[in-house]
């Protein structure tokens, strides 16, 4: 601390030491306790600016070492904060990953999920068409088979409902098909098969009721008896006796025809049951083969029915006249009438879409 002045003064032209002032002394030996006293002076004045120098040196250290370790947890803040950046950019290179390949899924998916709609559409197309195609062809077995124009054109208008499900501009020929095909079923003319089967029902229940043409007589009375019913009391001679014996005889072995007149035969009474009985069946059997569209068998049995009407029961009578004209109409019905050919829909349907081995 005193070698500050020096410097300052080095420069400077040395002077000479000023001479200490003198004290007085009682025995002539006080400047040595006084030297004593100012070294303990500065031995003080050293061990304080010593004390001072140590505490201010220690807080100095207290601070730094304060200092260091806030920059030590400085620097482990920013070490950690290093390696949770790493961390995290490494996590974020994985998230970046698994979201590319995450993405790169969801576009296989995509394109999968496209792929399989247009699967499902080709197959669900490819479905009604087969169902329209099977329509059309039960369509044609109604006309070819079953002669059901009306079965044929209901069939045909299920099979236009298929295909109007599909937006195929190559379906519009076949469905201008289709209806060239109904309207040819409807213009094909439909006999009453209910109201003649409800007819000939009507004929059957009706078959005990009609009146006969003739009954004959439950016993014959041959002309000897005849003329003994007539009030005859005499006995008849030998003569009349022969004579009607011959008479009898001629009659049972010779039998005379009048060609000119309609044939009358005539029933006992006990027949007249099995004669409407034979009518009944005769009605059975056409609305069997009515029923059938048997148009053959229909019309041998109602001709039957019909002979059997206006040979053995009353023409002249109401109800029989009526059942006679029934038949007669009846008969004039066409059973089986020609179908059109309907098959043009479902060749070109399956020209545009061939069968395949199984549904999809």
């Amino acid at each position: 601390m005193s070698e500050a002045p020096e410097s300052r003064d080095a420069g400077r032209p040395a002077q000479a030491p000023m001479p200490a002032p003198a004290f007085p002394t009682r025995h002539g030996h006080w400047p040595g306790w006084l030297a004593l006293l100012l070294a303990l002076v500065a031995l003080a004045l050293a061990i304080a600016v010593w004390v001072n120098f140590s505490r201010t040196q220690e807080r100095q250290f207290t601070r730094q070492n304060t200092e260091l370790q806030a920059v030590n947890q400085r620097l482990d803040a920013l070490s950690q904060a290093a390696a949770l950046k790493s961390q995290l950019d490494s996590e974020q290179n994985s998230t970046r990953q698994a979201l590319k390949t995450f993405s790169d899924q969801l576009d296989s998916m995509g394109a999968a999920l496209t792929d399989l709609r247009r699967r499902s559409e080709r197959g669900r197309d490819a479905w009604i068409k087969a169902e329209a195609a099977t329509l059309l062809l039960a369509a044609n077995d109604q006309v070819e088979l079953n002669a059901d124009p009306a079965l044929a054109s209901k069939a045909l208008a299920a099979a236009d409902e298929r295909l109007k499900l599909l937006s195929d501009p190559s379906l519009i020929p076949v469905r201008q098909l289709i209806a060239k095909e109904e309207a040819a079923l409807r213009a094909v003319p439909q006999a009453d098969i209910t109201g003649m089967a409800v007819t000939l029902t009507s004929l059957m229940d009706s078959a005990g009721k009609f009146p006969l043409k003739r009954v004959a007589p439950e016993k014959y009375t041959p002309g000897a008896a005849a003329l003994l019913a007539a009030g005859k009391q005499a006995r008849p001679t030998l003569w009349q006796r022969f004579k009607a014996g011959l008479d009898r005889l001629g009659r049972d072995i010779f039998t005379v025809h009048h060609r000119n007149q309609p044939l009358e035969p005539l029933l006992a009474p006990e027949q007249d049951y099995f004669l409407r009985q034979n009518l009944e069946l005769r009605l059975a059997a056409a609305r069997a083969a009515l029923l059938q569209r048997d148009s053959a068998a229909f019309q041998s049995s109602a001709q039957l029915a019909r002979t059997w009407l206006e040979t053995y029961f009353n023409p002249q009578d109401a109800s029989v006249k009526s059942a006679i004209q029934a038949l007669a109409q009846m008969q004039g019905q066409q059973l089986n009438p020609p179908l059109p050919d309907i098959s043009a829909s479902l060749t070109l349907l399956r020209r545009l879409e061939p069968p395949r081995a199984s549904a999809p």
